[in-house]
């Protein structure tokens, strides 16, 4: 199995940071070596990006995309950096996050995929499913876009994408992990 650029997406309180860490770990388990990651990122764009997703700063949906995908510039260095290097990439949200948010906040979508041409393109992208309202009870970190409704818009964008394979994430953890990594035993 050469090595892979997977990417776990979905809305807020779907599993995305307990999915990701849990197939890292069964991959480490299998003797490859992994870089974890998620966006927004640790960097200095991402953690502005994480104030104006606690609502303590405002920003225009525009500036959001912009600020996400500035974010994402640097990120996909990191993870090219990686994949040359041999190693497994298991990342939490990536560009189609941004498209499905700022696309439900009524951002051209158009404008949005033209933005993000220059993003690495993933082996699987699993798209963790879930209901909105069962996503919103879940969701514990009280940002900006975790209400039901606003969610709701979120789903239907993502619904668009064509390349991601969905998973039901209202089972079991254990059963949802286990689809993910039978999708990931697939992989070339």
């Amino acid at each position: 199995m050469l090595n892979m650029f997977i990417v776990l997406e979905g809305l807020d309180g779907c599993g995305k940071s307990t999915h990701a860490r849990l197939l890292a770990d069964w991959l480490t388990g299998k003797g490859r070596d992994v870089f974890l990651t998620a966006e927004p990122t640790r960097g200095k764009i991402g953690l502005l990006i994480r104030e104006i997703l606690s609502g303590s700063v405002k920003s225009d949906p525009r500036t959001l995309a912009l600020l996400f995908t500035a974010d994402r510039v640097e990120h996909v260095s990191e993870i090219r950096a990686a994949v040359e290097a041999g190693r497994d990439v298991v990342c939490e949200r990536y560009y189609y996050s941004t498209i499905a948010y700022q696309a439900a906040q009524g951002v051209d979508r158009a404008w949005l995929m033209g933005m993000n041409m220059f993003a690495l393109s993933p082996d699987l992208v699993v798209y963790l499913d879930v209901d909105p309202a069962t996503a919103a009870s879940r969701a514990k970190s009280n940002e900006i876009f975790e209400r039901e409704d606003f969610l709701g818009k979120v789903k239907v964008e993502y619904g668009k994408f064509r390349r991601m394979t969905h998973v039901d994430s209202s089972k079991p953890e254990e059963d949802v992990q286990k689809e993910i990594q039978a999708l990931v035993s697939k992989l070339p």
